[in-house]
């Protein structure tokens, strides 16, 4: 499902990148969850089953809810799940990117984006389970170096 971007987006703003949460984060997370509820539902079927449900809705919040982007002229965060919150961080108010990636991160093949920004709200933005999250970074680096 792609997020419409036209509802959040100045008119002659241009996507240049956009991104959510890695799919194998995301399947390998439910997958636990599911087979956890699977393995409960012998013991308790009402328990199980809920357990499952739960692992749906977690599902859909994390594939529905995060959409990130790069425009021509800044980097945009949405989550909308119920409800809308948006953040908006201009290319050049971010003064440091970083990378964090645990081993289990790295063997998941995702990790967490960090935007030091001056002048905003929001000193620090964390973007987490990212996939490829150092193409990301390389990225928006070529972005603000362009702006810049």
């Amino acid at each position: 499902m792609s997020f419409q971007w036209n509802t959040i987006l100045a008119p002659e703003e241009v996507v240049q990148r956009d991104f959510t949460i890695s799919l194998q984060y995301r399947n390998i997370v439910v997958g636990f969850i599911l087979i956890a509820g699977i393995v409960v539902f012998f013991q308790s079927f009402y328990i199980g089953i809920v357990i499952v449900l739960l692992g749906g809705l977690y599902w859909l919040y994390l594939s529905n809810a995060k959409h990130y982007a790069f425009t021509d002229k800044r980097v945009v965060l949405v989550d909308s799940f119920f409800g809308k919150s948006v953040v908006s961080i201009d290319y050049k108010q971010i003064t440091d990117i970083e990378v964090y990636q645990s081993a289990m991160d790295q063997l998941g093949g995702w990790g967490t984006l960090v935007i030091n920004t001056a002048g905003t709200h929001v000193p620090e933005v964390r973007i987490s389970f990212l996939a490829n999250v150092d193409a990301v970074k390389q990225q928006l680096d070529e972005i603000r170096d362009k702006k810049g």
